[in-house]
C-alpha cells in the first residue's frame, strides 16, 4: 500500500492528482452498490435488516465521496484560498469599527451590571441601619 508521501507531493495539485481518480472509482463503486441494493425485491426480515445496513453504509460512503468533490473542482487560485472573496481594506476597516463600537457598548453594559451587582451585594451584607452610613462613607472617600 502506498504511503501518503508516495501518493502526493503535498500540494493541492498533487492531491488533485490522486483525489480525482479516487473520486471516480468510489463514485462508481457506490453507484454499483446502490444498484445492487435497489434491485432486491423479495426480502424476509433478516434480508431486510441486511439491506438496511447496506443502505446505511452506502449512504455514508456516498456522503464521503461527495465531500471529496469540492477539493477536486476547486481551482488553485488566490481567490479560492480566500473563500472566493476579494480583499477590501475599506470594508475591513468598517467591520473593525463596528466591532470596536459593539465591544465598547458591551464593556459599558458589563461595567453597569458589575456596579449594580456590587451594590446589591453591599446592601445584602450591610445591616438595615448601616446602609445610609456606608453610602455616605463611600461618597466622602
Amino acid at each position: 500500500m502506498a504511503g501518503k508521501d508516495e501518493m502526493t507531493d503535498g500540494t493541492a495539485e498533487g492531491a488533485a492528482d490522486w483525489l480525482g481518480p479516487l473520486f471516480a472509482r468510489l463514485k462508481t463503486a457506490v453507484e454499483r452498490a446502490a444498484e445492487a441494493v435497489c434491485t432486491d425485491e423479495d426480502l424476509d426480515a433478516d434480508a431486510a435488516e441486511k439491506l438496511a445496513r447496506r443502505v446505511g453504509v452506502i449512504a455514508r460512503a456516498a456522503k464521503l465521496v461527495e465531500a471529496i468533490r469540492p477539493r477536486i473542482e476547486a481551482e488553485d487560485s488566490e481567490e479560492d484560498e480566500m473563500g472566493g472573496r476579494s480583499y477590501d481594506p475599506e470594508e475591513t476597516e468598517r467591520v473593525r469599527a463596528r466591532l470596536e463600537a459593539s465591544c465598547e457598548r458591551m464593556d459599558a453594559l458589563l461595567e453597569i451590571k458589575r456596579s449594580e451587582a456590587a451594590e446589591r451585594q453591599r446592601l445584602a451584607t450591610a445591616g438595615p441601619g448601616d446602609a445610609p452610613a456606608s453610602a455616605s462613607a463611600e461618597s466622602s472617600g
